[in-house]
Parts: structure tokens; sequence; C-alpha cells
């Protein structure tokens, strides 16, 4: 008896150095939790072994079960605290059952779905530092009837590996998720980024400065400045509704379709109206555009603007900024049927036109305080040589608003003046 006690004894220590092997030696988490149910499975003598991961309710899943050295595909879930693994789950203690089926804990409509029958069972608990992962447990010892209180010492320090072998894969798996998405952030900013213009169209009487800053990666924010013949410019800045990726994505197909609508002598309120014709239906549910589109006749120094609810520009004049009535619409893609206006602009040379997204007037400092409108203003008050000098005051203004607080949304700013 003191023999096979022993043997017992060193089967289990391999299996232990077994396990603290596969800790540093797979990284495949299929592989991984596979392997440790074989392990646990020859090392206690078990007809079966399973293991349960915890939801975030609570309950517990059968991501993984092994009987004779085969997976067992049979989804089950054990509700919160039910069955011999949700009260090991809960207290955090290894359990050992002697009679499952006179155990008033133990969850028969496992057995009935997977069609095993349990006789007696080692569950423990996984836990990794303050975090619980859920519970590993064998059945069923091929070699008795029952397992006995010999096997709880072992199987617990079994589980202990185990879960420091889970915690370590999930570990990995949350970084290369991680880089997988800063990846796809980064290209998406580059894809987006190709769809702004690289340069602006710099004439004779005629110039435009711009800046755009996405709060995160991808934003909604667009602008853009199309030179259409020798003398017609149009131009645009656009807000779309949330943040992130699906804003992005919106933003760049907006401002594709506007290009293809922009041709020779269309006026910015039927761009708009016919803008909004063509998207509206198939934007993303909940989600609409605010913009402003303009046009320039350099020869005639005439500027026409259409806004479709975003915020009106600035008319700045000296050390004057005043607000300009644009006549605005309804947001693109909320109604069917736009009735955009468009309002004439006389600018002489030496005056600009200020457009901007609410990511500037809407800009919090660490005390929740707007730099709003009349703080926009303010910082166009000090007089200025050239559109991209105005871009570089706004965005100074703004940072300097801002203090060390994090942007909470897109900026954008688009500067045109005559000379």
């Amino acid at each position: 008896m003191e023999a096979e006690q022993l043997r017992r004894s060193l089967d289990r220590y391999k299996g232990l150095v077994e396990v603290s092997a596969l800790i540093t030696s797979i990284t495949d988490s299929d592989e991984l939790l596979s392997a440790i149910l074989d392990v646990a499975r020859r090392v206690m003598n078990a007809e079966a072994s399973s293991l349960f991961i915890a939801e975030n309710d609570g309950a517990l899943r059968l991501v993984i079960a092994r009987n004779a050295g085969r997976d067992i595909k049979t989804p089950i879930i054990v509700p919160r605290g039910h069955g011999i693994s949700g009260w090991v789950y809960e207290n955090t203690k290894t359990l050992l059952v002697p009679d499952a089926y006179r155990d008033p804990r133990f969850y028969a409509d496992a057995d009935r779905q997977s069609g095993f029958t349990t006789r007696s069972i080692l569950c423990a608990p996984l836990v990794s530092g303050e975090r619980k992962i859920g519970v590993l447990q064998v059945l069923n010892p091929t070699d008795k009837l029952a397992f006995d209180e010999g096997d709880l010492d072992a199987f617990s320090a079994y589980a202990q590996l185990a879960a420091t072998a889970i915690e370590k894969l999930q570990t990995i798996q949350r970084q290369r998720e991680q880089e997988r998405v800063a990846q796809e952030l980064s290209l998406a900013h580059e894809i987006q980024n190709s769809f702004l213009p690289q340069t602006l169209p710099q004439l004779e009487n005629v110039c435009f400065a711009a800046t755009y800053r996405p709060a995160s990666n991808v934003g909604g924010d667009f602008y853009d400045v199309l030179q259409i013949g020798e003398d017609e410019i149009y131009f645009v800045i656009g807000d779309v509704s949330g943040k992130g990726i699906p804003a992005a994505l919106l933003m760049a197909q907006s401002l594709s379709v506007l290009r293809f609508i922009l041709q020779p002598g269309i006026s910015p309120a039927d761009a708009l109206n016919r803008w909004n014709q063509m998207l509206c239906g198939h934007t993303i549910r909940g989600m609409f555009i605010t913009a402003i589109v303009g046009r320039v006749v350099p020869s005639q120094q005439t500027v026409e603007i259409a806004c479709a609810g975003h915020c009106p520009p600035l008319r700045v004049s000296g050390r004057t900024a005043v607000d300009i009535d644009a006549c605005g619409a309804p947001p693109i893609g909320v109604i069917e049927q736009l009735d955009c206006k468009n309002a004439a602009v006389k600018i002489e040379p030496g005056e600009w036109l200020v457009f901007f997204t609410d990511g500037l007037t809407e800009s919090f400092n660490a005390r929740e305080q707007l730099l709003d409108r009349s703080g926009v203003r303010t910082l166009l008050q000090s007089g200025f040589a050239s559109a991209s000098d105005i871009v570089s005051a706004l965005l100074a203004g703004e940072e300097k608003h801002r203090q060390k607080a994090d942007p909470h949304d897109d900026l954008t700013v688009l500067v045109f003046g005559m000379r």
C-alpha cells in the first residue's frame, strides 16, 4: 500500500512538473487547454476532465472537456451558483464529491446534455492573484469507486498551475488583440488622411489654410478644397456625428459622393440638396452629417456658402471677428428633402472667412469650461497676415484653453481669404 501511494505521489509530482513546462512552451489556446486536461486526467487517473471559464454574469461556460483523450464538444452553460462547479467558483474552495448524485449541489443537467454519467468529482477553482478565471474538474477515477482526501492537495496544486498557464495565455491574447487593433487603427488613420487634400489651391488673389486633428486615431471631421476650371473653387467643411471607425467610414463615403456632385456651375445649396438625396437612407442608423459648402469665383471676388446644420463661420476683419448668417438647414441624412439656401458673402482683400467644427467651440478644459464662440472670437482679435497664421493661432489658443485635458472631439479649421 505504501509503495502504491508513493507511486501515485510521484506521478502527481511529474504531472505538476509537466504543467510547469506547458506554461512556458505553449501559446496556442486550444493546444494548451487540451494539454492541461490530458495531464489532469492522466495524473488523477480520471475518466474525464473539463474546464469551465466564468462569463461576465458569473455563469460558467464549458470551454473544453476531455474523455479518453478526445474532446467533448457539447456546449454547456452552468448558471451562476449552480452545480458543484458553481459552488466551487463562488466559494473559491476545492471540493471532493465522492457520490455526485447524492450531493444536492450537483447539476445533473450537464450529464443529460452530454450523455456522460458522473460518479465522483474533484473540482478546484482557477484563481490568478485576485482574479477568478473559472474551475477545473476531473470526473470518475478509473482505479477506484471515488476520489478520496489523498487526492485533494495534489489536485489543488495542479489547478493553481493551470490557472497560471491560462492567465498567461489570456494575457498574450489580450496583447495580440491590442496590437491588432492598434495596427487597424493606424491603417484607418492613413486611409482617412488619404481622403483629405494633401495640398490646397493657392491663386494669386485667393488663399486657403486648414488643419485637422482627430480626438483619437480616426474621426468624423473632414474638409476639402477643389479647383474646378480656372475660375471656380469649391470648398467644404463637415462633421459626421459620432467618433471612431464608424464616423471615419461615413466621412470617406460622404466626401467621395460630394466630389462626384461638385461640377462647374452648381450652387452650394444645390450641392447640399443633392448630397442629402444621395446619402439619406444609406447612412448608419442615427448618424448624420453637418456641413458647409462654399463656391468662390476669384475673378469676381464673390463667395457663396450654404449650410446644413453646421456651426456658422466667422468673418475676420482687422482685429474684429463677427458671425455670418449662413441660412442653415437641418443636417444631412436626417430628412429626405433639404431646402438649403445660398448666402452671398462679400470678402474684401485682407479679410478672412474662418470655418470650423464644434471640436473648437466645444473644447473643454479641466474645469469643464467651454471655449465657445466668444472665446474663438477673442482668439481672432490679434490681426493676421495670412490664413495659416489664423489656423496656428486657433490651434495654440485651443490647446492653451484645454491645458492638460485630453481633446474630447475632433477639431478642424478651414480659413479662406482674398488678397
